[in-house]
């Protein structure tokens, strides 16, 4: 049943996007029902809610970063939903539910989605003519089986059935307004269609087939930017920058004179919910009511006075109220209550690691550190970051310290064990320690990177010091620098670190690679020894695709890969050069995170997405749009060494995804994953061995004929020496490690083909 026109069945966002030149749309529909490679689980922050709707006893929230149901009855079924669960994006600009009970959102990155089901999406990406993605800022479903998509070029009329859901025209050319004009909400009441934008209201007959013309639309300006627009007791009002207003039909004349002030004038309305006989409207300063022509604002205990994005109500007559920032608020029977939606303290983070214990720890630059245990996460209190000195790094110690560094506040040194006592911390910066600030100001210290020794000491960037004192360390207890007198010359703001045997290779901004070697002692009790390093210096003349290194990784074969703003480059010990290391042409060039996992497969996180190039030299290419990843612009990359699970950090939030498992500690205990295996399921079939690099692996059939042998980092791909899938049955196999040592097992096989 379609509600009646008292209940908006609109959404629509607050935003109002910039305008845009006439373009052509591309659209595609993309189901992401189907299985993927790899499973992937996210974590979002989810408190700033830009959209709210209900639909029977459940509550839809549009998030920043996901999508969040919560159920009036039965709080088992609560959950948030990310792309790593089929939906299309994560950075939501509206939700709603049509007649036929299917829920509708998107946002930000242009892809609508629709859930039929609580297991099925179906996704349909918005680009312009450049391939672009287009912000979707709102919907509202017909009567009939379209969908009125409003965004930042216009309004879409989108045919929900026809081949399973296509755009049918978009529509750019709308009365007096500019061509391409930002649409920021839509209605479709009494067979008129209203749509809202920074230059007032536009309507036009639902059911006109000339609306490309721009003639068919009738405009009003003058109203300064509208956001919400709702028919109340049979009437249209719409909200914005300079209050509510009402529509005032006489004559239907295109003048300013058809809307009428109604109050609020001090406010900015951003959404509009009807109800038998109350307007709700929500500014952005708070929430406000409307019955009989008269407006009155209601207080929200501890919510603030700015902020606020959406309000909507259920059947049971909650009114649901949702703010940047908090989450959301539920009123029932004049009591109000906070709604917590817990998760990261932010969906930017600046780099993780993960601790032997299974603590994963984040930074995020202007919200401070947490860690993630057992799907709860805990703020570190004393962890002051901020815009002024945002949180850069951290690291876990072989010893299990963790030590975390900012830019501009020092360093900080945690007991993982009592991570919020007192005594569990010390924060280093130039009143204890050899870390100094910068030229402008002796107490901003920056320490962009961390690493550790085989022994356990601690090497810090301690980039832009003055005195050149570009590297400090601290050695059980002693703190030492080198600088200038080392030979060290660190143009730039940041510097990566990596370690090798007996060095400290230094990534800088502007100077290229850096490798400083130096003596096996450094301190003498609590007191540095007068020490001097030995500096060597690459860069693009040496092949380094830039002097702007960005990342650095020996990985579990002691070779050496450097990431640059313009490439990623492997070192040859053999030729003693740099080879170029080819990315897939969608990555991108610019490189900033590499990780080795348990197999020495190389993980490189750039601005456009995620890498993953197989110990075989293959590669594959993750985006949050064609995999579960929660945002393409990768920060970091951590392993977990106990469980094998690989960590990305992006600007949209914290992803996981399986890794091998690490190598065991003895072949006779490695194992075949996964055991059984299935050909023809949907994926490719690849068995893996958590084997020592080195090793090598034969594969027979139960009676001893030989099927395949192969390196066990490359796995079995379930086919034998021809090149042909075996049969459905048990195999064994037989593992050689690199010193002759053996090991052996079975692997169940079904081929379905």
């Amino acid at each position: 049943m379609i509600p009646s026109v008292t209940r908006r069945l609109s959404c629509r966002t607050v935003a109002t996007c910039r305008a845009v030149a006439v373009c052509v749309l591309i659209l595609c529909p993309a189901s992401t029902g189907s299985a993927q490679l790899r499973t992937w689980e996210n974590f979002t922050n989810v408190r700033n809610v830009i959209a709210l709707a209900t639909h029977g006893d459940t509550v839809w929230a549009a998030t920043t970063g996901g999508l969040v149901r919560r159920s009036t009855v039965d709080p088992s079924v609560d959950a948030r939903l990310t792309n790593a669960d089929g939906l299309g994006g994560n950075d939501l600009q509206f939700v709603c539910v049509d007649s036929a009970g299917a829920l509708w959102t998107g946002g930000a990155n242009g892809r609508l989605s629709r859930r039929r089901s609580d297991t099925r999406w179906d996704v349909y990406p918005f680009a312009d003519g450049d391939g672009l993605p287009i912000t979707l800022n709102a919907a509202t479903p017909g009567p009939d089986r379209f969908l009125w998509v409003g965004s930042h070029i216009g309004v879409h009329k989108f045919d929900t059935q026809r081949n399973g859901g296509e755009l049918k025209e978009t529509y750019q050319r709308i009365g007096e307004w500019p061509d391409g004009m930002p649409v920021t909400d839509v209605l479709v009441a009494e067979g008129m269609l209203w749509i809202t934008s920074a230059d007032g209201v536009a309507r036009a007959r639902v059911d006109d087939p000339f609306l490309l013309i721009r003639d068919h639309w009738m405009s009003w300006g003058n109203l300064g930017t509208v956001d919400a627009i709702a028919v109340f007791d049979g009437a249209v009002y719409a909200g914005g920058a300079n209050g509510l207003f009402v529509f005032a039909p006489a004559g239907i004349s295109a003048s300013d004179s058809a809307w009428l002030p109604v109050g609020l004038t001090d406010r900015h309305v951003v959404d509009l919910i009807p109800t038998n006989d109350t307007l709700w409207v929500m500014t952005s300063a708070g929430l406000a009511v409307c019955v009989d022509g008269l407006c009155a604002t209601l207080s929200i205990p501890d919510a603030g006075t700015s902020g606020f994005t959406s309000v909507a109500r259920s059947d049971d007559g909650t009114i649901w109220v949702g703010k940047k920032g908090l989450g959301v608020w539920s009123r029932l029977d004049d009591e109000w209550r906070r709604i917590e939606f817990l998760g990261p303290l932010d969906d930017l983070l600046a780099d993780v690691a993960v601790g032997t214990d299974g603590k994963v720890w984040c930074v995020f630059p202007n919200h401070g550190a947490a860690f993630l245990e057992d799907g709860q996460w805990t703020k570190i209190p004393y962890y002051i970051v901020g815009s002024g000195g945002p949180g850069e790094d951290v690291a876990v110690a072989p010893n299990g310290d963790v030590w975390l560094g900012t830019f501009g506040s020092g360093a900080y040194r945690v007991d993982p064990a009592a991570p919020l006592d007192d005594t569990g911390w010390v924060h280093y910066n130039e009143t204890n320690s050899t870390l100094v600030g910068i030229e402008q100001s002796a107490s901003y210290v920056l320490v962009t990177d961390i690493a550790f020794d085989s022994t356990g000491r601690v090497w810090l960037a301690n980039s832009a010091a003055v005195q050149g004192r570009a590297i400090a360390f601290y050695d059980h207890g002693c703190w030492g620098i080198f600088d200038t007198a080392d030979g060290l010359q660190m143009p730039g703001l940041r510097a990566v670190l990596a370690m090798t045997a007996n060095s400290l290779l230094i990534g800088t901004e502007g100077g290229g690679l850096l490798e400083l070697t130096y003596p096996g002692t450094l301190c003498d009790g609590s007191e540095p020894i007068p020490t001097q390093g030995h500096v060597k210096q690459k860069g693009t003349g040496d092949g380094l695709p830039s002097d702007e290194v960005t990342a650095l990784l020996i990985d579990r074969a002691d070779s050496l890969w450097v990431g640059t703003k313009f490439g990623l480059v492997k070192w040859d010990p053999r030729f003693r050069e740099f080879d170029a290391v080819d990315l897939p042409a969608e990555a991108g060039l610019t490189i900033q995170a590499l990780a080795a996992d348990a197999a020495n497969g190389i993980w490189i996180g750039t601005t456009l997405g995620l890498v993953y190039r197989a110990p075989d030299g293959t590669m594959e290419f993750f985006t949050s749009a064609h995999s579960g990843l929660v945002g393409d612009n990768v920060q970091a990359i951590a392993v977990d060494e106990a469980g094998g699970a690989l960590w990305i950090a992006t600007r949209s939030g914290l992803s996981r995804t399986h890794g091998p498992l690490p190598a065991a500690s003895a072949i006779e205990n490695a194992v075949a994953y996964p055991n059984p295996v299935t050909i023809g399921g949907g994926e490719e079939p690849l068995v893996r061995f958590n084997a020592p690099i080195g090793s090598h692996v034969f594969i027979f059939t139960v009676d001893g004929k030989a099927v395949r042998d192969l390196p066990a980092h490359l796995g079995w791909d379930c086919r034998n020496n021809r090149g042909r899938f075996v049969a459905n049955g048990i195999y064994l196999f037989v593992l050689r490690g690199p010193d002759a040592e053996y090991g052996r097992g079975k692997i169940a096989v079904f081929n379905r083909e």
